[in-house]
């Protein structure tokens, strides 16, 4: 039963982020561990720093196709990263 759920999770968690990659529909980029994989100082083009910790970054962009740029810079999985998290999408 947990082997399901676990699962269950990481397919959400793909599914999240694929449709994230192909729409940009969020204020911002969620990456875990920055750290690991960018540097604050050089950061794709057109990409800003929104809030930067050694757990998370938040990342934002006015361009289309920010977040491919953050794929190809090394980040390997990037999230929609929203104000209020999953609650924005109540009415």
């Amino acid at each position: 039963m947990a082997v399901v759920a676990v699962a269950i999770l990481c397919i959400w968690f793909i599914a999240t982020a694929v449709i994230f990659r192909l729409t940009e529909q969020a204020p911002g980029a969620l990456v875990l561990f920055p750290g690991r994989y960018l540097q604050a100082e050089n950061l794709p083009q057109g990409v800003t720093i929104l809030k930067w910790s050694e757990e998370f970054a938040v990342l934002g962009s006015g361009d289309a196709g920010y977040v491919a740029r953050l794929y190809a810079a090394g980040v390997p999985i990037v999230f929609p990263a929203r104000s209020n998290g999953c609650m924005s999408y109540r009415n």
